[in-house]
């Protein structure tokens, strides 16, 4: 049996909630060795009931589930598993013994390959030269042809030719800019945005920075101002967009909240927040800019009303949208890159 550790993959802080998924878990484990499948089973559950979305904790309950005489609660939940990560132990595995010969689980077994099955239908634009980049966030600049890319080591964004070829916008690190996460332009108003966050990776890291908005002139990269939030050393800005008017939103994943840029008062101010988020990530206005679709990383895709401030969760049974970083509205639909799920994927939602 393939036993999944959750230590590296639980990104919760350590609350009372994540230390009960924890014990739970750690419980069921220790009654599987045990051989006592019923308690294994009990204990499972209730991982499930915190983090019915963790693909770990779908992949034991369909296992105790199958060990246990549940045969349609484990089909369901190794199917929404392999549809997170369809390299999970399926076929062979003793502890399937009892669903093995059925329809639903064969069909489970097709599910995986067609998952395990690459699908390319990209080409290569460019290779970046600087292979310690480490590469996040990427705008482009259609009427000068140029990518502007944000590094994550270098704590830099740099400006890239249609060969390669590229330069550096600003100075690493200027102003105490840390690791580049979203970056957009504003051609009208001739400014680039960009958000950073001190990551571990960045050169010379120092935790006590704080999460930032830049402001740069784009035609020259030159600094125009920088928003943080002083109170606050926890945030982590993972992306930037910008509506029609030019107004900045951010998401921190940190703190599960949206914030705006104040420009008069140069102040970032608090949009939006929800107990229902766990981690946001990429953030995408519709083209009328009724809706701002979230993505959460451990969760899926939300949808708020920028009116009325309705958030809806849009869940799927045939897909997983979860382990969503980047997302993008386009023609109607929604771009995710999915860089928490395996395989990684780049997909098209509409």
């Amino acid at each position: 049996m393939k036993i999944v550790n959750l230590a590296f993959v639980f990104v919760l802080s350590i609350s009372a909630h994540a230390q009960q998924l924890q014990k739970y878990y750690g419980d069921a484990m220790a009654a599987y060795r045990a051989k006592d499948y019923a308690k294994f089973y009990e204990n499972i559950k209730e991982a499930y009931k915190i983090r019915p979305s963790h693909q770990g904790v779908l992949y034991q309950l369909g296992i105790a589930a199958a060990l246990t005489n549940h045969p349609k609660e484990a089909i369901e939940a190794l199917r929404k598993a392999i549809l997170i990560n369809a390299d999970f132990k399926l076929y062979g595995l003793a502890d399937f013994n009892s669903i093995k010969d059925s329809k639903d689980f064969k069909e489970i077994l097709a599910l995986q390959k067609e998952w395990q099955t690459p699908v390319i239908n990209s080409e290569i634009a460019f290779v970046l030269k600087d292979r310690s980049l480490h590469s996040e966030g990427i705008e482009y600049d259609s009427r000068s042809k140029i990518f502007y890319v944000g590094s994550i080591h270098k704590r830099k964004i740099i400006k890239v030719l249609s060969d390669g070829s590229s330069t550096d916008f600003c100075a690493a690190g200027v102003n105490g800019m840390t690791s580049i996460f979203g970056i957009k332009i504003d051609p009208k108003k001739n400014l680039l945005w960009a958000c950073a966050s001190p990551m571990q990776e960045m050169e010379n890291y120092d935790s006590t920075v704080h999460s930032a908005v830049f402001k740069f002139e784009l035609s020259s990269g030159k600094l125009v101002s920088k928003y943080e939030l002083q109170l606050s050393k926890t945030n982590v800005f993972g992306d930037l967009i910008l509506n029609s008017k030019g107004q900045v939103f951010v998401s921190d994943s940190q703190g599960n909240s949206i914030f705006t840029v104040n420009e008069k008062s140069n102040l970032l101010e608090p949009f939006y927040s929800s107990p229902e988020f766990a981690n946001i990530q990429g953030i995408a206005f519709s083209t009328d800019e009724k809706y701002l679709f979230i993505a959460d990383y451990m969760k899926s895709i939300f949808r708020l009303n920028i009116k009325t401030k309705e958030l809806i969760e849009i869940t799927s049974d045939k897909v997983s949208l979860k382990g969503i970083d980047g997302l993008y509205f386009y023609n109607n639909s929604l771009i995710a890159i999915q860089n928490g799920v395996s395989p990684m994927r780049s997909t098209r939602y509409y």
